[in-house]
């Protein structure tokens, strides 16, 4: 093709734009190309995105009303967890993407929840929980494990008189010669109020508090010096987190200069040894983050795609290992709530390698039904609202005619009629070539529609 050629097909994108506006009074096509909710959709654009369903709609309302009714509620015994069951293209991302607007729209003083949205459960709950921490952030995770070592550090070792601080920095000067002035003096401490040194300030780091307790120490006693220091914390994280692989962990977190370490690298991407069945003490240090740091009352997980883990990519006993920890991961840890996407299939996979899991997270299930004529108009008028021109008087659903909407829903592949993914896309399709071969004043109707997509068509 000649490069003339070429730009003209190029600019038939800005042609497009302009010939929406023109004959449909639309701003642009607003039906997603790939019939797939945008997930990084802003709020203001979700939130005209309801339901095509009364009934789904209120189901969403019932499970909030639980969820705001258990707000800040520590000590409920109870798990509050919801399924969206649906089948592919059915809608399921749109709903998540709902629910976490939701959330949002309802915050108050008394119900402030942390939403996290997870669009891929993994391979092992691990990944899973990576997945959350990853949306923490290492600088929150750092300030949490950095303050618990100083709580920590600040307490009295059992049957001993001094706290472990105290004991730390005698040893620390034991280490370097009995060289007290040299320890505190750059922080501007009296050496007779040595112990008074200003451990507690929020200003302290681990870099800060390493090169104070390394002052004018030689080599050999600034290695005896750091390997004390790594000592202590990891003590501190094995009482925290009850197991020494993810006390190792934590501990590269916290020393490890770099933005994104190596060791939050392994836990984010769930590639992190010896933690299976210990999940729940990370997923109780990102809830406190949520609570102290970001100022969350709850932590709701969205996790989409469930039916992954019925796939086939993942063997029965990596899934059986999977669900059990979940569900043992619920027992110990009540203090999130949970909204989990998937297919029938998957569901039943569940009921039949751990029932008691299904129970605890299959509380509640939303259906997600094949649309109908007038769930398809619901949406197709919402979306096309998005894009409509302030004062374009026209029906809501224009340029789309009721006879184009019966026709895109009477497909020859069955498992498509009333598919919201494959409505959409239709969509898109018909009005992008509607903007191109029709006239203004014109309409999509049922010959319009045959004409673009009648291959798909009865």
């Amino acid at each position: 093709m000649e490069s003339n050629n070429l730009i003209s097909e190029i600019k038939k994108v800005s042609n497009i734009s302009s010939d929406l506006k023109k004959k449909f009074g639309l701003e642009y096509n607003p039906f997603p190309k790939s019939g797939i909710a945008y997930i990084g959709e802003s709020e203001e654009i979700t939130s005209k995105l309801s339901p095509a369903y009364t009934k789904t709609a209120q189901e969403i309302v019932t499970y909030m009303q639980d969820a705001l009714e258990k707000a800040g509620n520590n000590k409920s015994p109870d798990y509050l967890s919801l399924i969206i069951r649906g089948e592919f293209g059915s809608g399921k991302t749109q709903t998540l993407m709902y629910i976490k607007y939701l959330f949002s729209a309802i915050k108050t003083e008394q119900f402030f929840p942390y939403v996290v949205y997870i669009d891929n459960p993994g391979g092992t709950l691990s990944e899973l929980i990576g997945a959350v921490m990853s949306q923490i952030g290492i600088e929150n995770f750092r300030r949490y494990l950095w303050d618990g070592f100083i709580k920590y550090m600040s307490k009295t070792e059992a049957g001993e008189n001094k706290t472990r601080k105290e004991t730390f920095l005698t040893e620390v000067i034991k280490l370097k010669g009995g060289n007290t002035v040299d320890l505190f003096s750059l922080a501007g401490v009296p050496v007779e109020d040595a112990f008074n040194f200003n451990w507690d300030s929020t200003e302290i780091s681990y870099k800060y508090l390493l090169e104070k307790l390394l002052t004018g120490a030689k080599s050999a006693q600034q290695k005896d010096v750091n390997r004390l220091l790594r000592s202590y914390l990891v003590n501190c994280f094995m009482e925290e987190f009850k197991t020494a692989s993810v006390a190792e962990y934590f501990y590269e977190v916290v020393t490890d200069s770099l933005s994104v370490s190596q060791a939050w690298d392994h836990m984010v991407t769930g590639d992190v040894k010896n933690i299976s069945k210990r999940e729940f003490y990370i997923l109780h240090a990102i809830v406190q983050i949520a609570k102290e740091y970001l100022g969350a009352t709850d932590f709701i997980i969205l996790v989409d795609e469930f039916e992954e883990l019925a796939s086939g990519r993942i063997s029965d006993k990596d899934i059986d290992n999977y669900l059990r920890n979940l569900r043992s991961l619920i027992d110990n840890e009540k203090n999130w709530c949970s909204v989990f996407a998937m297919n029938a299939i998957a569901l039943k996979k569940i009921e039949k390698l751990v029932p008691p899991l299904a129970d605890r997270i299959g509380d509640r299930i939303i259906d997600l039904s094949p649309y109908d004529l007038e769930a398809s108009k619901v949406v197709i008028g919402n979306y096309l609202g998005l894009a409509r021109m302030e004062g374009f008087n026209k029906d809501e659903l224009y340029p789309f005619t009721e006879d184009a909407i019966k026709a895109i829903l009477n497909t020859r592949d069955t498992t498509l009629q009333g598919s919201p993914r494959f409505i959409m896309k239709c969509c898109f399709r018909l009005l992008q070539s509607a903007a191109k071969e029709l006239k203004e004043g014109d309409v999509i109707d049922e010959k319009f529609v045959k004409q673009i997509i009648g291959d798909q068509l009865n």
